[in-house]
């Protein structure tokens, strides 16, 4: 079910980019304007992010979820019966309030039901809701662009998170594990409290969210302009672009998968934590800097670049797991949801910044293929750079380490 609900989120997110042509042409909007209607989504989406995961703290997570799915699923239905610049900003804004908290908080809602060296994989799992929902979201929504309009693609994602809504109140169960007691005993941190100001100067913290945040660059790119550049500067048809999306994004699955299998297969042989989590997912980030510049640079064939890229931009995505999982590992059982959200909430002001100034490349570039290039580049930069500085400062050992030494002194001697 979490996994669902992550696919649905982002076709939510998805649609945008997949009905850009025929919607950009029917109101009139210049690349610019569609970047501004772009990054509106997460004008709110950080403050929604950090304050529903506060509010995760003591809520049940079933009940939290279900307001989230029905406010996505509300914000979607005034698009399938009419349309203007206005409204497109106020359903983007109101999208961006109800997913801002929903990864954190679907994954919040599972660790509830797995101890920390079991994390990965349903982090991953929970993850690739994100990525059947890109991937299904270019046939899918494409085929009923193309049937109806895409005005009934807006009305077939709200009916969507409503349906979510019944079967999630129905099924839907709250978890009951804490972190080991082992871990526990060993750092002191899970079964204490340590103060906010502590836990947000962390570097490992810091500098996992960094690289949270580079990555979440990426795939904003990714989902708000990669189905217009494969159609505007690659010359696919309508009906390829949404295949070639699919196609795009499907790669993620055995990239995420295999690396998440890796990582808690590292964590099993005994491989600390600053390797088995943080350093590959450096690597990933880094290797997806590498390949964005071999397609802007190494290549001209138009499929060969489209593999490229597809590389580049879907190895980062395992940092969406780990760093989460990274967070749950060092921050208190008590803190965790909060913690978790301020980490994905400061993170994903990547995406208020990528698609709008991408949109800036295109309009101003003497051609949109040099836009759009200029603006991989900068990802693919910035890929590079902050890998490179995870690899010198993230340790979740250290941080658990001096937040244990930290902890209120009431909770150390319970302890």
């Amino acid at each position: 079910m979490l996994a669902l609900f992550m696919m649905i989120n982002f076709m939510d997110k998805a649609i945008l980019g997949i009905v850009a042509k025929p919607l950009m042409a029917e109101l009139h909007i210049q690349p610019a304007e569609f970047g501004l209607i772009a990054s509106s989504f997460f004008l709110l989406f950080s403050i929604s992010a950090i304050g529903f995961g506060f509010i995760a703290n003591r809520a049940s997570s079933k009940a939290v979820l279900l307001v989230l799915a029905a406010i996505w699923g509300i914000s979607q239905f005034p698009l399938a019966f009419v349309a203007s610049v206005p409204l497109l900003f106020f359903s983007r804004i109101m999208l961006g309030v109800g997913e801002g908290p929903a990864y954190p908080l679907a994954l919040h809602a599972s660790y509830k039901w797995f101890p920390n060296d079991r994390r990965n994989l349903p982090s991953a799992i929970i993850y690739q809701g994100v990525t059947v929902g890109l991937l299904i979201s270019g046939p899918v929504l494409t085929y009923i662009l193309i049937r109806h309009s895409w005005h009934a693609a807006f009305m077939f994602l709200g009916v969507a998170s409503l349906v979510w809504m019944v079967v999630w109140f129905i099924l839907g169960a709250e978890g009951r594990v804490t972190s080991d007691d082992d871990a526990a005993r060993v750092h002191l941190a899970h079964t204490a409290h340590v103060s906010y100001r502590t836990l947000l100067t962390d570097w490992t913290f810091l500098v996992n969210m960094a690289l949270y945040w580079t990555t979440y660059w990426i795939f904003a790119v990714m989902f708000t302009w990669i189905p217009s550049y494969l159609s505007t500067v690659l010359h696919y048809s309508t009906v390829e672009t949404g295949w070639m999306f699919m196609l795009f994004t499907g790669i993620n699955i055995p990239i995420v998968l295999g690396g998440s299998w890796l990582s808690q297969f590292l964590l099993k042989r005994g491989v600390a934590s600053v390797r088995a989590r943080g350093w590959l997912s450096c690597g990933f980030v880094l290797l997806g800097g590498v390949f964005i510049l071999l397609s802007i640079y190494a290549v001209q064939q138009p499929l060969l670049k489209v593999i490229l890229l597809a590389i580049g931009f879907n190895l980062p995505q395992l940092c969406f797991v780990l760093s989460s999982t990274i967070v749950a590992e060092i921050i208190p059982d008590s803190q965790r949801s909060g913690m978790m959200s301020v980490n994905s909430a400061l993170a994903t002001t990547g995406g208020l910044i990528a698609p709008a100034l991408m949109g800036e490349f295109i309009q101003t570039a003497a051609t949109p293929g040099a836009g759009y290039d200029t603006g991989f580049v900068v990802a693919a930069i910035l890929a590079i750079a902050v890998s490179v500085i995870g690899f010198l400062v993230i340790n979740p050992e250290a941080s658990k380490r001096r937040f244990a030494a930290r902890a209120l002194p009431t909770m150390v001697k319970a302890t």
